[in-house]
């Protein structure tokens, strides 16, 4: 006999799903057919999406399974994927994404890490082919195969140029972009480059005429999730998870959520909660239903009552090293 409280919550909350967790995504089956062929012809794909609309856990749980799946056939199945945000030094943080895929650099002292940190990080900014130097010397030391360069958040670079441009006379943002864009034309090194980007960013992309016909050529927008691929990305995690879910709650969850975009990661947030409370509080062989979904604040209070529920379980002490950082 399973323990229901010794299952794991299937739903990821606010945050993207994790390669490690394509198992428990559902709704987008097929799509990542589309973006390995323009993937495959271009060594380039842009996908792109609204705030909210699923392009990181599509990229984790849909494209990335498939190339490690050997869907792009001519490929083959043996893949190194890096995963890179710019944040706030786009080449730096590229750089460190690229060491973590070396074991070895994990178990490094942080003194020695910064060394290979800066290291990596000069040769990248020594050429346009910086990249496809560091990423040469990654597969000698780890074995062949292909790579695939995920930029994640690709908007961030644009904030960060803005306060480049006030504050240096350096211009990163336009090395970083070249370093992605010399890599995959050229051939001595299978190199292949994905990036995330909210859609209403794209006007921002003309700065940079050479990634602008790139993603011109190769991108694929996120589309909008229908009704019932919502009814599977709600309902498939209860089945793998080893749960139920009562169809009534299945209609309230996706009415509540309508065709708002921007409400699916609040939908994920709600379902990960009321899978929680239904786990602690249900009777003998009840469905997750309407009176769990109630409890934890439906989708319009749940992310509230989380909060507020976080907050009371604080310290004194902590409580007021919070109150101390609100804005006033």
């Amino acid at each position: 006999i399973v323990d229901i409280s010794e299952l794991i919550n299937p739903f990821p909350g606010l945050r993207p799903f994790g390669v490690e967790e394509s198992h428990l995504f559902f709704g987008r089956e097929g799509q990542s057919d589309e973006v390995l062929v323009k993937l495959s012809e271009n060594r380039f794909v842009a996908i792109l999406g609204s705030s909210g609309s699923g392009k990181s856990s599509f990229m984790y749980c849909g494209l990335v399974p498939s190339l490690n799946g050997g869907f792009m056939t001519e490929a083959g199945s043996i893949w190194k994927v890096v995963v890179a945000r710019p944040g706030g030094g786009p080449i730096d943080n590229l750089a460190e994404a690229i060491l973590m895929k070396d074991k070895s650099y994990i178990n490094l002292s942080e003194e020695d890490k910064l060394i290979k940190k800066t290291i990596t990080g000069t040769v990248l900014r020594s050429s346009s082919l910086g990249l496809v130097e560091v990423i040469k010397q990654l597969k000698e030391e780890q074995g062949a195969g292909n790579v695939l360069i995920v930029i994640d958040q690709f908007e961030e670079l644009f904030r960060f140029r803005k306060i480049e441009a006030a504050t240096s006379d350096m211009d990163e943002s336009s090395a970083f972009v070249n370093l992605l864009l010399e890599a995959i034309h050229q051939f001595d090194e299978q190199i292949y480059v994905t990036i995330t980007m909210r859609s209403d960013f794209i006007g921002e992309c003309a700065k940079f005429p050479d990634l602008t016909q790139m993603i011109n050529d190769s991108h694929y927008l996120i589309p909008q999730m229908t009704r019932d691929q919502k009814r599977m990305a709600i309902e498939g995690p209860v089945a793998v998870g080893g749960g139920k879910i009562a169809p009534r709650l299945s209609q309230q969850l996706l009415n509540d959520v309508g065709d708002n975009p921007d409400q699916l990661p609040i939908l994920q947030h709600a379902l990960m909660r009321t899978w929680s409370y239904w786990t602690e509080n249900r009777k003998p062989d009840e469905p997750m239903d309407l009176r769990h979904y109630n409890s934890i604040g439906t989708l319009k209070e749940a992310l509230s009552q989380h909060a507020n529920e976080a907050y009371d379980a604080l310290n004194k002490r902590e409580k007021e090293k919070f109150q101390t950082r609100l804005p006033c």
